[in-house]
């Protein structure tokens, strides 16, 4: 054997020594985002917020699966929390299609028009309307006048949600190009919020505004805010499949301004995908996403938003949906494909800030960069994490 063999051979077997007195620390880490495999040995999906991420070493995880542990501070997703009974706040977001995007540059309503359904069914929004029509109780006469009035002034609406990523996945594939729309609603409007038939308003701010006083002024509500299931009357699905929640604008003049391409809006998107990636690092831990009975969809909808609890990284991150369709399931491999989606929507900023006119339409009232072809993006401030009952 020539003296540089046995250099190379005293060499490797000084660098197996040194593994092995380490414990393993030279094994290869191993990576997956498949869905509920567990993952050991390392990560390779860090990002800023990753909570229940093993380190690098080979040993096994310090918290296995954190999803149903109360978390020490708050859980990952905490600020995106969207409890029922606070509804009041004054940014909310849309995702729009590109063609929607032109329509809107060029002055196009912020409405959509009323949705076609089925013969002898109802929009959402019109069940949970009906079912505050068909309360008996005489001390809810008001309320069943202020759910008619809203029938008449609220057929064409947009679907509103404090987080935007929330709603990037229910009505389009991941494959399609979508933007999200920030709106800013006067601090003079008033939201409707219904829970189970009953109907209270609130300021932005979550002041309480009395029944009464939005009869006599309804052209300050700008927004109904509702949960809609199976229980509703009217609602032909069965097992919650259609259960969702949502703002629905139906009055652009109670809009200060909506936006597109902006700076604030980047800084969201961005903040977005941090605080998903640091749910990807919990889940990836856990063997298994499967909670409650039935499917994602229906054990949202119908159990885990009767009661409000987002103490837990699972239930903080259920509250934070709108529509929770199976593919916001929390797999690894559906937080890993949202969080890509989100990504490939980064953007160079390029403002477009426009501002509703009373009689609908929009009239452009700034543009920082001009407008381009397509705004993008995500906000600085959150979604507003909101605390309290359901």
């Amino acid at each position: 054997m020539s003296q540089s063999t046995r250099e190379k051979l005293l060499r490797y077997l000084a660098l197996f020594a040194a593994c092995g007195a380490m414990n393993n620390a030279c094994d290869r880490p191993h990576y997956t985002y498949s869905n509920d495999v567990p993952v050991s040995g390392g990560t390779s999906f860090i990002g800023p917020g990753a909570a229940g991420a093993v380190t690098l070493g080979g040993g096994p995880p310090i918290d296995p699966c954190a999803l149903d542990r109360s978390a020490a501070a708050s859980p990952v997703l905490a600020k995106h929390v969207v409890s029922n009974q606070l509804a009041g706040r004054a940014e909310l977001y849309a995702e729009v299609t590109d063609s929607e995007v032109l329509a809107l540059k060029k002055g196009g309503s912020l409405l959509l028009p009323p949705p076609t359904t089925p013969p002898g069914t109802l929009s959402p929004l019109n069940a949970v309307l009906n079912a505050s029509l068909n309360v008996s109780l005489p001390s809810t006469q008001a309320s069943r006048a202020l759910a008619q009035l809203l029938q008449s002034r609220f057929k064409a609406t947009r679907s509103l949600w404090p987080n935007p990523w929330a709603l990037r996945l229910v009505d389009h594939v991941g494959t399609e190009h979508m933007t999200p729309l920030r709106i800013l609603l006067k601090p003079e409007a008033w939201i409707v919020r219904i829970d189970m038939g009953s109907l209270f308003v609130v300021d932005v701010r979550n002041g309480q505004v009395s029944v009464d006083q939005a009869l006599a002024h309804p052209e300050r509500i700008a927004v109904v805010y509702y949960v809609y299931d199976d229980r509703i009357p009217g609602n032909p699905l069965a097992q919650c499949e259609g259960g969702k929640r949502e703002f629905a604008l139906g009055n652009e003049a109670m809009v200060a301004e909506f936006s597109l391409g902006t700076p604030e809006i980047l800084a969201r998107l961005d903040s977005d995908i941090a605080d998903l990636t640091g749910m990807f690092n919990v889940v990836r831990q856990c063997t298994t996403v499967e909670r409650g009975t039935g499917s994602f969809h229906s054990s949202t909808a119908c159990q885990a938003w009767d009661f409000f609890d987002a103490s837990t990284e699972y239930s903080a991150y259920q509250w934070s949906l709108s529509n929770p369709v199976e593919l916001y399931k929390p797999t690894t491999q559906n937080l890993a494909s949202l969080i890509d989606v989100l990504r490939n929507e980064r953007f160079e900023p390029d403002s477009f800030v426009s501002a509703a006119e009373a009689q609908g339409g929009a009239g452009a009232i700034g543009g920082a960069g001009g407008a381009s072809e397509l705004g993008e993006g995500g906000s600085a401030q959150s979604g507003a994490a909101q605390g309290g009952a359901p």
